[in-house]
């Protein structure tokens, strides 16, 4: 089971700024942003607390003491985007991809775990994904179960060791870019299987 986000104390503390016994981190006022439930653009004012969104409003947090207050009058605001499918490794590596993507407002990225799987043990790898999680922007991963194309070594770099090593972290959220399908179809079994765990 996944941790939880946020701790008791970060809680309690999120809600003394909006009480007024603590300032926000940020104010962003007269933001406009895309409001998702109503659907329509708003102006308001955007409390911030460390690294979380506590408020969004037309009100004014009743604590400044230590607030930086960015006006954004005439400017929108939006959360960063997702980008759903990245193969981080052709022209380019994940760290230098984001920091150029990022420039463009996208913040997280959903990718393919190939260069690592054909690269680097898990353990470095993982050491690698680990450092990313500290970067202004998210990466998860998909888990490759098969090479793109037939390699000698295949059986080693895709052992039911190494899949299940990528499937337990929380930053693979599923299998993905199946090129193995005659295996499949024709019984592999154990393909199957990492499908399954991994759902």
């Amino acid at each position: 089971m996944p941790e939880s986000t946020w701790r008791i104390q970060e809680i309690r503390n999120q809600i003394a700024v909006i009480d007024g016994t603590t300032s926000p981190t940020i104010l962003l006022k007269n933001a406009r942003y895309l409001h998702s439930m109503f659907k329509q653009w708003m102006t308001g004012n955007i409390w911030i607390y460390k690294d979380r969104i506590v408020y969004v409003g037309s009100e004014e947090p009743k604590n400044l003491m230590d607030t930086e207050v960015i006006d954004l009058e005439g400017k929108n605001v939006v959360p960063g985007y997702i980008e759903p499918h990245v193969h981080p490794f052709q022209i380019y590596n994940p760290h230098s991809f984001a920091d150029y993507a990022v420039q463009s407002g996208t913040t997280m990225f959903i990718s393919d775990n190939m260069g690592f799987a054909l690269q680097l043990p898990n353990k470095k790898t993982f050491t690698n994904l680990d450092e990313f999680k500290k970067l202004p922007f998210a990466f998860y991963w998909w888990c490759r179960f098969d090479s793109q194309s037939e390699l000698d070594n295949e059986e080693q770099l895709f052992s039911n060791k190494s899949i299940f090593e990528w499937i337990e972290r929380d930053d693979v959220l599923l299998g993905g870019e199946l090129t193995g399908w005659p295996r499949l179809i024709s019984g592999d079994d154990q393909m199957l299987y990492w499908i399954q765990s991994s759902i």
